[in-house]
């Protein structure tokens, strides 16, 4: 049985992900928008500089307006 126009693959459910070895780290945030906007980071520790991307990704690409 396939998946109507009308369904959706994903749950929908606030979630975020992470797993990490020696050598690398994976990051997946999906709590945006009802769990309906996905950000993800992939951290080689023998490659990168050792950013924080999804942090200033937020910070300059989602600001909230508190009130």
């Amino acid at each position: 049985m396939g998946v109507s126009e009308n369904e959706s693959w994903a749950t929908l459910i606030p979630t975020t992900f992470q797993r990490q070895t020696p050598s690398f780290l994976i990051e997946l945030d999906d709590t945006q928008d009802n769990a309906n906007h996905i950000h993800s980071v992939w951290r080689d520790f023998n490659g990168d500089f050792g950013g924080d991307l999804l942090k200033a990704h937020y910070e300059t690409s989602h600001r909230y307006e508190e009130g």
